[in-house]
């Protein structure tokens, strides 16, 4: 199913209300949206612009260690899930 709004849309909405050049119920109208949406584009824009001028090495580095996190949790888990079956195996004795 293709997405109502395109990307292009929804920032060019985000930026005409954080400019304040139209209220989130004229650009709603305009786009036939909800109004709540509208403020999700603006918040979602707001939020992520830091993310424009970090270092694309800084990305990386998070990328990294995000990917390393999480293979550490997956070790972890299944160290966990061993350590119950043995745990259980003990308990019935």
């Amino acid at each position: 199913m293709k997405p109502r709004f395109t990307a292009a849309q929804k920032v060019n909405a985000a930026f005409t209300l954080v400019k304040g050049e139209k209220t989130t119920v004229e650009i709603a109208r305009e786009l036939g949206c909800h109004p709540t949406l509208i403020g999700e584009w603006r918040d979602r824009l707001l939020s992520s612009a830091p993310g424009i001028f970090e270092n694309p090495q800084t990305r990386d580095d998070n990328a990294k260690t995000i990917a390393q996190l999480e293979q550490m949790v997956g070790k972890l888990t299944i160290q966990l899930e061993f350590a119950k079956k043995v745990s259980g195996t003990f308990a019935s004795r």
